[in-house]
């Protein structure tokens, strides 16, 4: 008995030693075989401040501090090699599950990043099968994008399989797959906010393309926003400033959430159908949304116009004022509308209710008040009532004047509006 506790004793003497072991061994003698290892398979400068060992949360080397390039193109606050099986039997070969954490890439070192990820012919170089990442930003030439957190996948060759992209709530992946020079890209997301002034919701939004060091050309957009499905195409480029443009084409979506994106009060029901084109350009990605320039064919069916009573002036010859309120109901309501993000217009509308028609066009500065003509009639048979409008106030609150309802070709002392 005595002999055996001995023996437990040894062999817990010896653990506790193999265990120790680890801590007190000076892992910074190796930094210069490693940084060198790295910069033969990066082609940049590497440097390693501190190389340490762990047994929390997992057996790992933990390497902290790693600057990338001689001018800090690229930082990694820390990159954890779990000590694995696998690790082990193939330190000199390929390492696999390398977290880099807390990365911080410039843009033209982060573009360059799978160029110099691929193997250098004829030498040794340090393999890997998966990198993963977390609290990854690019650092844009104004302003950065990110955090991502994700992984990138390599084929036996070392080359890169793919690499995957999600942001911190899961909401958004991006799947990069190289293809020669270029890659194919997978985007997905679900409860996609755009950004902008205007916060409009995508249910759903994929977009698939091909990217290269100088933008993207998405060849698919497909989306579900405000319950209709939404289709369409576009560029994207980066070369000389930000430049994103395409179109885009929705057929019976909801009109009521997409005109209560500007005003609650002043807005239409149906459904709506068009056909946008867009351009967005700035200095940096920052500001991109910020400039837009859109103009959109814009049909609604079977809806109303809250706030706005236009067959209530036909009732009158003499002048009226009428401030917001009411309702017109109509078969289909078209026009043509653009805006640059800080005024808008609505050119060529027609508004066919019935016996109630209506043409004209407004105008919307950048503080929403209004402007414009409308010109309304009202027909029941032989009886033919016209009403020219002018349009005044804000999007809220607007104000419609006329001189009084006239019959065309109707007696003298009736009153008309030119």
């Amino acid at each position: 008995m005595a002999a055996l506790k001995k023996l437990l004793t040894y062999l817990i003497v010896v653990l506790a030693i193999l265990a120790v072991v680890p801590l007190v061994i000076p892992y910074d003698h190796f930094k210069p075989r490693i940084e060198k290892a790295m910069h033969d398979r990066l082609q940049s400068d590497v440097a390693i401040e501190s190389i340490s060992f762990s047994y929390s949360p997992k057996p790992q080397l933990v390497l902290a501090n790693i600057t990338l390039g001689q001018h800090g193109e690229g930082t990694v606050g820390q990159a954890t090699i779990p000590l694995t099986l696998r690790n082990l039997l193939y330190i000199n070969h390929e390492l696999t599950d390398i977290m880099l954490s807390t990365v911080q890439l410039r843009q033209d070192f982060a573009i360059s990043l799978p160029s110099r990820l691929r193997p250098n012919p004829g030498h040794r170089d340090l393999q890997f099968a998966t990198l993963k990442f977390e609290n990854a930003n690019v650092i844009l030439h104004k302003g950065a994008f990110g955090p991502m957190f994700g992984n990138v996948k390599f084929k036996d060759d070392g080359t890169i399989k793919e690499i995957n992209i999600a942001d911190k709530d899961d909401r958004a992946e991006i799947n990069i797959r190289p293809q020669n020079d270029k890659f194919a890209l997978d985007f997905a997301a679900k409860n996609w906010t755009l950004p902008g002034a205007y916060e409009a919701r995508f249910d759903q939004l994929v977009l698939r393309g091909v990217a290269d060091q100088n933008g993207i050309d998405i060849d698919e957009v497909n989306g579900l926003i405000f319950g209709a499905a939404a289709v369409g195409q576009a560029q994207l480029s980066w070369q000389d400033g930000w430049k994103l443009s395409g179109t885009l084409e929705t057929k019976s979506m909801q009109a009521e959430p997409l005109c209560g994106l500007v005003s609650e009060n002043t807005r239409a029901t149906g459904r709506l159908a068009a056909t946008a084109k867009f351009q967005f350009a700035a200095a940096d990605y920052e500001n991109l949304f910020k400039q837009p320039n859109i103009s959109a064919n814009v049909i609604i069916n079977d809806g109303e116009l809250h706030n706005l009573d236009l067959i209530e002036p036909l009732k009158s010859q003499d002048p009226t004022r009428l401030r917001r309120g009411g309702q017109t109901r109509f078969d289909t309501l078209s026009g043509v509308f653009t805006t640059d993000g800080t005024t808008a217009s609505i050119t060529n509308i027609n508004l066919n209710g019935g016996k109630f028609t209506m043409t004209g066009s407004l105008a919307i500065d950048a503080n929403h008040q209004l402007s414009g003509h409308l010109n309304t009639r009202l027909s029941s048979g032989p009886i033919v009532v016209d009403a020219p409008l002018t349009v005044s106030g804000t999007l809220n609150s607007p104000e419609l004047r006329t001189g009084g309802a006239y019959k065309p070709g109707g007696s003298t002392g009736t009153t008309q509006i030119n």
